[in-house]
């Protein structure tokens, strides 16, 4: 069992584990409570400085030049998305909600071994199968507070009308829930099922079932904001900055298979370190839409405004990941010799569950 198992696997697991037990035995008082704690935390630790690290991530792969006019397309888009946002917040929070199941599924996808087959169909198999349940256990446990979660994000946004949105009234969201719960079922057992006969294919979907029971039984027994923050803290962010620190932190040719912890702290920080450009401009705008936008000024409103952060800068975010999977002009002679040129390729994303 090498380093990165036990960091970026098994250390999770166990905190979502510790957090189901704990809300389980405190009750739905006590997670509602803590519900705000993971997306204050993200603010400033992993959560939205992994995705604040891709101007950084640009600059290493592709140089200013080309990350200049990347970055001019990724400020457009996030502009689109947030006009949609005060146009049409309905209609957008659905499709932020279906985008975020493929983010979150593919990205669970990526830190496994071995890799998904190449192609659409079995990408979007994978996203399906490791995403859908992520949101959907939540929903189907919980629609009354997914519902005052979503109604509280709309009304702070100026958009929320007299009447409760039939879309995200409770009964069709725990209907939505279930059908994403069972979506994900049958696409993770058709995933098992089609690559049986791949080497280590089998062990990967036993992974991915134990993974999914435990963020289950979290999506079961807590809060839906407290538990969709954890996986989002916890599982998805912290594990994407295992790649990052890969390309951004650690020398070239260095030996990503074992860090010991000291040299993983120091590799998170240099990530977050990177991430400050994008970071301090996001901060001040959060801010300021939460000093202009809530009457309270609550911890409660700023964790439900970071969500329209997310939902504003995970296109963009996802579309530029897009980008450089597809690869860029090298950089330098070092780039041009170094075997894997971005975090995202099978020669960079070391295994999570190997």
């Amino acid at each position: 069992m090498n380093d990165g198992h036990v960091s970026f696997r098994v250390a999770p697991l166990a905190v979502l584990v510790t957090a189901a037990a704990a809300a389980l035995l405190f009750g739905p008082a006590w997670s509602a409570r803590m519900a705000v704690f993971p997306w204050l935390v993200a603010l400033f630790v992993v959560g939205l400085p992994h995705g604040a690290a891709d101007l950084a991530v640009s600059r290493r792969l592709c140089g200013w030049p080309i990350t200049l006019r990347l970055f001019a397309a990724y400020a457009a888009l996030m502009a689109a998305v947030l006009s949609a946002l005060v146009i049409a917040p309905q209609p957008t929070v659905t499709v932020f909600a279906a985008l975020s199941i493929w983010h979150f599924g593919l990205s669970h996808a990526q830190g496994q071994s071995p890799a998904v087959p190449a192609g659409w169909r079995w990408q979007t198999l994978a996203a399906m199968a490791r995403g859908a349940s992520v949101l959907g256990v939540p929903l189907a446990a919980w629609p009354a507070e997914t519902s005052a979660v979503i109604g509280r994000l709309l009304s702070l946004i100026g958009k929320a009308g007299p009447v409760e949105p039939p879309a995200f009234a409770s009964e069709a969201i725990r209907v939505a829930g279930l059908c994403l719960t069972i979506t994900g079922m049958l696409s993770l057992a058709s995933e098992a099922v089609l690559t049986r006969h791949a080497p280590g294919c089998l062990r990967r979907s036993a992974d991915t079932l134990l993974d999914l029971l435990i963020i289950g039984s979290l999506g079961v027994s807590a809060d839906p904001l407290l538990s969709i923050g954890l996986y989002f803290l916890c599982w998805h962010a912290w594990r994407e900055m295992r790649p990052l620190t890969t390309l951004l932190a650690q020398p070239a040719g260095s030996d990503h298979s074992t860090t010991d912890m000291a040299t993983l702290v120091r590799n998170v920080v240099a990530v977050h370190v990177a991430a400050l450009p994008l970071l301090i401009p996001t901060w001040a705008a959060l801010g300021a839409a939460w000093w202009l936008r809530s009457p309270s000024h609550s911890l409660g409103d700023l964790a439900v405004l970071s969500l329209a952060v997310y939902l504003v800068v995970t296109p963009a975010h996802e579309a530029l990941h897009d980008v450089l999977r597809a690869g860029c002009p090298p950089r330098s002679r070092r780039t041009q010799s170094s075997p894997c040129r971005h975090p995202f390729q099978p020669c960079a994303v070391h295994s999570a569950s190997s």
